[in-house]
């Protein structure tokens, strides 16, 4: 799958140094501009050294800047796709809810794009194998959590959730080298779900996480790491966007189980559909 500069610069971006944010700050903002410039015009804009610039390139996995300019130019949005960050207090509400769903199938489509298909494939080999699997998140990542431990319990795996911290901790403590331990956090910087993965690395535990930046303190302690990708408009801070793509790779990981353990997971099913009609008019 090849590679798309601009989604790897946001994937960065909180871990880069002042003068990496100034570069990216740039670019992202000008793609089109930055694309026609020389190493010398881009540092002169961006208020940095030259070398800077050439560190910068290597820090995304590209030989020079003109390996990254070609990138961009390859990755440059349509026109059209530029209004999704836009949304105004004088939008209706019709322009709104368009350019919400607009946000989430861009959300969708470039998750697509930065999934790694090798760290796809060893998550479900680890989901697979386990003996145990819990899956941790706090906040708006706990609601993501809850949902993936009810659909892999569903088809027969022995899960768990935890979402309270003091619970995530004491849970994690309590898993050894043939559990997974999954950690949902959208900047992979919340306290108490890092803390959990730590934990039950420190118990030899398997360890997956999802979260949308690639040097974020959870992506240090993955065995397996799964990124998603999202640009949160001016009114969505608390990554709305975020959990649609991380709802849709969760589902991913249950789908590749499920199909792995089909006869096991069709029987299960029928059992679940059969007791879940006992609650249905």
């Amino acid at each position: 799958m090849e590679k798309n500069s601009l989604l790897i610069m946001r994937s960065l971006y909180p871990s880069m140094h002042e003068s990496e944010r100034k570069i990216a700050d740039f670019i992202m903002k000008q793609p089109e501009l930055a694309v026609n410039m020389t190493v010398a015009q881009l540092s002169g804009k961006a208020g940095v050294a030259d070398s800077s610039i050439i560190r910068f390139c290597r820090k995304l996995g590209f030989n020079g800047f003109t390996e990254l300019k070609i990138n961009i130019a390859k990755n440059l949005k349509k026109p059209e796709e530029l209004i999704l960050e836009n949304i105004s207090r004088e939008d209706s509400y019709p322009a709104i809810a368009s350019k919400v769903f607009a946000l989430s199938i861009q959300a969708l489509e470039d998750s697509l794009k930065v999934l790694d298909p090798n760290e796809l494939s060893k998550a479900v080999e680890l989901l697979l194998n386990a003996r145990r699997i819990e899956f941790y998140g706090v906040g708006t990542s706990a609601t993501l959590a809850m949902d993936a431990y009810y659909r892999f319990m569903r088809i027969g795996l022995n899960t768990y959730a935890a979402t309270d911290p003091h619970i995530c901790r004491i849970s994690a403590s309590k898993l050894d080298s043939g559990c997974v331990a999954v950690g949902i956090s959208h900047t992979g910087r919340t306290r108490d779900t890092v803390r959990a993965i730590e934990i039950a690395k420190e118990r030899e535990a398997k360890t997956i996480c999802i979260t949308s930046y690639l040097e974020s303190p959870i992506a240090k302690l993955a065995d397996s790491l799964l990124l998603t990708s999202t640009s949160e408009a001016r009114f969505m801070k608390e990554a709305v966007s975020a959990r649609i793509a991380q709802i849709a790779l969760l589902d991913s990981l249950y789908t590749c189980v499920a199909v792995r353990r089909y006869d096991s997971v069709v029987e299960n099913i029928e059992q679940m559909t059969e007791i879940l009609n006992e609650t249905r008019l």
